[in-house]
């Protein structure tokens, strides 16, 4: 149980994370907006650990793969402006599709890192 759990695959992890991210800060919105819940009852520390969790698997994950595997900095430019994104959209309350967009790009990320260090015949 313990190994499968180490063998998790960190880009599967790192998209999973932006995932309930992303749908979190598209439904607080809709449900606030119908009533069903108060915005007090938002708390910010949730919106922090998961940026936070997914800023460490993000860094582990493109980093590593970016220095052993592929050299290609498209991951790393896609997760940045994610995480950019998803920080300005939480800090200012501008716009939830900022979240939006900041997490389904660090999905984006994760998808090519994958591919990139999956690819044995690829040139880029």
């Amino acid at each position: 149980m313990i190994n499968r759990f180490f063998s998790l695959n960190s880009d599967f992890a790192g998209a999973i994370t932006a995932a309930v991210c992303a749908i979190h800060c598209s439904i607080f919105p809709i449900l606030l907006s119908f009533g069903f819940i108060s915005s007090a009852g938002h708390n910010h520390i949730f919106d922090w650990v998961f940026i936070s969790i997914g800023i460490v698997i993000a860094g582990y994950t493109l980093v590593k793969d970016y220095n052993r595997n592929h050299k290609n900095k498209k991951p790393l430019i896609i997760a940045i402006t994610g995480f950019s994104l998803l920080i300005f959209g939480i800090e200012t309350h501008v716009s939830p599709i900022l979240n939006v967009s900041g997490g389904l790009l660090i999905i984006l990320s994760h998808y090519y890192n994958y591919k990139y260090s999956n690819c044995k015949k690829c040139i880029y």
